[in-house]
């Protein structure tokens, strides 16, 4: 595999164009920067092809691999960290207030985040799935942020899942930082690239998925990206704990996370104790791996609350 220099897309962190090849995943190349460390794209596809990639209906019905294969399934199994999520953000913010979702899909957080007292906006690029949460929550669902009025402040602003498909990060989060009130509070999520797998098993890791994937995050590049849009402030956890899975399990348990991770897990009786078997591996593999390899990271996605100085 090639490791010398590419001068394809400059480094869409600090703008260095001395990226090195780490890895090629589904004829896509991951580079690294090795002046701030950023994961990233090179080349980088263009506005257009990324569009085009999740205006296509199959990205939220129907390709699993690149997107989802039933989004609007989904609801039961995200609502619990929806919750939780909005929990951290209701310690921070316990007033409430204006709530902008970025990427809200077909609006299920939204819909929690207006039970508890907020008000709320949303923006989704995906057409299909703009117009089901335009329908669900009565509101309308913007296509892009500029679209919504500049003269808005918002107290909270999220973006679960969203700023690994952001070919320029740094700029819109510059852009998120100035729609926000001074003391208001931006949440994200992204895969934690820093995960065992990403590193020892890459073309396994569900993190490198390009095209959809085209940023790759690190706790300290994700804080490099949130503090160069200007937030000072800023604290990352690191959560969804997902230990290696034993060889021999793997053909069993891919049925089971599948039907997890898309809300289609049957309530009968066989399935409920697979469940639990599946959960009491994964715990004593958890176990075994902090002998095993003791300074592994074992939590597959990162999450990160930056507050806007006062």
């Amino acid at each position: 595999m090639a490791t010398g220099p590419i001068r394809e897309t400059p480094c869409p962190l600090c703008g260095a164009d001395t990226a090195r090849l780490v890895l090629i995943q589904a004829g896509y190349r991951i580079v690294r920067c090795p002046t701030c460390t950023a994961l990233y794209l090179s080349p980088m596809p263009t506005p257009h092809e990324l569009t085009a990639h999740y205006q296509n209906p199959d990205y939220f019905a129907g390709d699993a691999t690149q997107g989802y294969a039933d989004y609007s399934a989904m609801e039961k199994a995200l609502r619990p960290f929806f919750q939780r999520r909005l929990h951290t953000l209701v310690r921070y913010l316990p007033q409430r207030g204006m709530l902008l979702d970025i990427g809200c899909a077909a609006g299920y957080f939204l819909t929690l985040a207006r039970a508890d007292g907020w008000q709320i906006a949303g923006v989704e690029l995906a057409a299909a799935m703009g117009q089901q949460a335009a329908h669900m929550l009565g509101i309308p669902i913007a296509t892009h942020l500029d679209e919504l009025p500049a003269d808005i402040p918002y107290d909270a602003i999220t973006l679960w899942e969203v700023i690994e498909h952001l070919p320029d990060p740094v700029v819109q989060l510059r852009r998120l930082y100035a729609r926000l009130r001074p003391g208001g509070v931006l949440m994200l999520s992204t895969p934690n690239t820093n995960h065992w797998q990403a590193h020892r098993d890459p073309q396994h890791w569900q993190g490198y998925r390009p095209p959809s994937h085209v940023m790759f995050f690190t706790p300290t590049t994700l804080e490099d990206a949130l503090r160069r849009a200007g937030f000072t402030t800023i604290h990352i956890q690191r959560t969804a704990p997902l230990p290696p899975i034993p060889g021999w399990l793997r053909p069993l348990s891919a049925p089971l996370e599948h039907k997890l991770a898309n809300g289609q897990l049957a309530p009968g009786l066989p399935w409920q104790v697979g469940l639990w078997l599946w959960r009491g591996v994964r715990v004593g593999v958890w176990g075994w791996q902090r002998v095993r390899q003791p300074n592994d990271d074992m939590y597959a996605t990162l999450e990160a609350l930056a507050v806007k100085d006062v």
